[in-house]
């Protein structure tokens, strides 16, 4: 087959020592229904055979290019290099450890003809045996600002965007933290119309060993600030033993609820194209707002006082002050409850603006 001279979609897939396992991931592309594509693969200065797997597919499929660079340890380095070399009109992004089914293509970019300038589709979760353990379900393929600003939602290998459109924004940005999420969030400051589709077109590999289960969480959000801390110890403890979580639970999810239709309401929320179903339907009982669970709530030592802090994946300090200031405007229910549990051992409010906006030195994120 001949490489397409100007190829409407440019696929950017980093690696670093897949080993043959990246030909499942490149043989995903080659089967794709839309043909006028290039792929290329960003060896980010693998030292395994990686680079001569990827030498022997696109000897029989010359839409396939491989670009090998320095090693970056980051796949933002890779991406941004990609992004260089891409020549479509839409930029499309693959994970080396994830596979897509035959009308990945086909879907976005009869999306983008609808004039978005950024879509996403649904997606399976499968082990490393390729058994299925989720699914995409409608609620998660809803969009709306204050949603992209407080979770990470939509992994790369799921997203599609105008060529050009990350270049304007920064492209994308090493450090601690998930720079998805990071650049999504610009994208949506710009104003880039976002876009969804049920259909579930991209099979996510989920194990322990992939990048999504190592990212640092260098951020914080503060609950809490105390001068004590046995004091502050008392106060996680008596979150932590759950003899408030049944309150706590149903305030989150009165919370979100409500969050959810005011959100609904407005010119700015998205549903998947051609879905009118409810989205309230797609909720459970559960603190969905603070992007885990108050159980996940640790303490950190701050320059002579404790923070009672909730880990986060942003990629800046400013990031984390939005997320901070959004949460509690949209659980004020569940900080209630918070609030007057921290209060009776001493805790007081962080300052708006400065607690929980700077790097955790104190290694006391999760893992």
């Amino acid at each position: 087959m001949t490489p397409p001279r100007d190829p409407r979609v440019s696929v950017i897939c980093p690696t670093f020592n897949r080993s043959r396992a990246i030909t499942d991931t490149l043989d995903s592309v080659s089967a794709q229904s839309v043909t006028d594509w290039e792929l290329l693969v960003v060896s980010d200065g693998s030292t395994d055979d990686t680079d001569d797997w990827v030498r022997d597919r696109a000897r029989s499929d010359p839409r396939i290019r491989l670009i090998r660079t320095e090693r970056h340890g980051h796949p933002s380095g890779p991406r941004n290099r990609g992004l260089a070399e891409a020549r479509g009109a839409y930029t499309v992004y693959l994970d080396h450890d994830d596979l897509w089914f035959p009308g990945h293509l086909r879907v976005l970019l009869e999306a983008f003809a609808d004039g978005a300038g950024f879509v996403a589709t649904g997606f399976e979760v499968s082990d490393r045996h390729g058994t299925v353990t989720s699914a995409s379900r409608p609620l998660e393929m809803c969009w709306h600002p204050e949603i992209q600003t407080l979770g990470p939602v939509f992994e790369p290998s799921r997203v599609a965007h105008r060529s050009g459109l990350a270049e304007q924004v920064g492209g994308w940005r090493a450090g601690g933290g998930a720079e998805d999420w990071d650049l999504w969030l610009r994208l949506a400051d710009a104003g880039t119309r976002f876009a969804t589709v049920l259909d579930r077109t991209v099979r996510l590999l989920s194990d322990a060993g992939t990048r999504r289960h190592g990212i640092s969480l260098r951020r914080r959000m503060s609950v809490a600030v105390f001068d004590d801390a046995r004091r502050a110890h008392a106060a996680l403890r008596e979150l932590r033993d759950d003899r408030h979580g049944a309150a706590l639970r149903a305030a989150c999810t009165a919370d979100t609820r409500a969050w959810l239709r005011r959100m609904a309401a407005s010119a700015q929320f998205v549903r998947p194209a051609g879905w009118a179903g409810d989205p309230e339907a797609g909720l459970t009982d559960g603190p969905e707002a603070l992007g885990g669970s108050w159980t996940d709530l640790v303490l950190v030592p701050d320059r002579g006082r404790y923070l009672l802090a909730l880990p986060l994946a942003c990629v800046t300090a400013e990031h984390a002050l939005r997320v901070q200031s959004l949460v509690r405007r949209t659980q004020p229910s569940q900080f209630a409850l918070i609030d007057e549990v921290t209060a009776r051992h001493g805790g007081t409010l962080p300052a708006p603006g400065v607690a929980g906006a700077v790097a955790d030195r104190s290694g006391g994120g999760r893992s």
